[in-house]
């Protein structure tokens, strides 16, 4: 009797173990659908997202570009990169932006200095700027430029985005 009962409490236990490595698994699972998820809302939370697959120089080549409102009035030029750009390679150069649109007097001009952002492995530069009113461009150029040297240096490449949509599709 005393073995059956402890051969009964010793199946008792080895199923219970089994049972939370299942768990264990799922668990795993679950986390890597959410860091799946991230990315995707990430980039489905921007406006106007969209392949350009342009470059600014051989090692520093944009594969989609969107805009990302924070507020009414604080809008991100979002610009995702290739999996080779290094962050050395954005912190040498500046951004260049000139916005154009027929309802602005002149193109409206930014300078930024970009640092390579990652999120959830893919590298995107994000710059942002307070834009009123807006809610349609018909262009953006945007170039780049040596940092440290800007006077010499100039325009060394850059790419034209047209027909760009500051709001959100779902709410005209």
């Amino acid at each position: 009797m005393k073995n059956g009962l402890f051969i009964l409490l010793l199946a008792v236990s080895f199923v219970a173990c089994k049972s939370d490595k299942k768990n264990d698994n799922i668990q795993t699972e679950n986390i890597d659908s959410e860091t799946a998820d991230e990315t995707e809302n990430f980039e489905n939370s921007l406006l106007d997202y969209r392949d350009i697959n342009e470059r600014f120089l051989d090692d520093y080549k944009v594969q989609k570009f969107g805009i990302q409102k924070t507020n009414d009035s604080l809008i991100g030029f979002v610009f995702k990169l290739n999996d080779s750009t290094s962050s050395a390679t954005v912190e040498a150069y500046s951004l260049g932006i000139r916005v154009f649109d027929r309802t602005l007097a002149e193109p409206l001009s930014m300078s930024f200095h970009p640092i390579l952002k990652e999120i959830e492995g893919d590298k995107y530069i994000i710059v942002s700027r307070v834009i009123t009113e807006t809610k349609y461009v018909d262009s953006i150029s945007a170039y780049i430029y040596k940092r440290k040297d800007w006077k010499s240096s100039g325009r060394l490449g850059g790419f034209k985005i047209s027909d760009i949509l500051f709001d959100d599709k779902n709410n005209k």
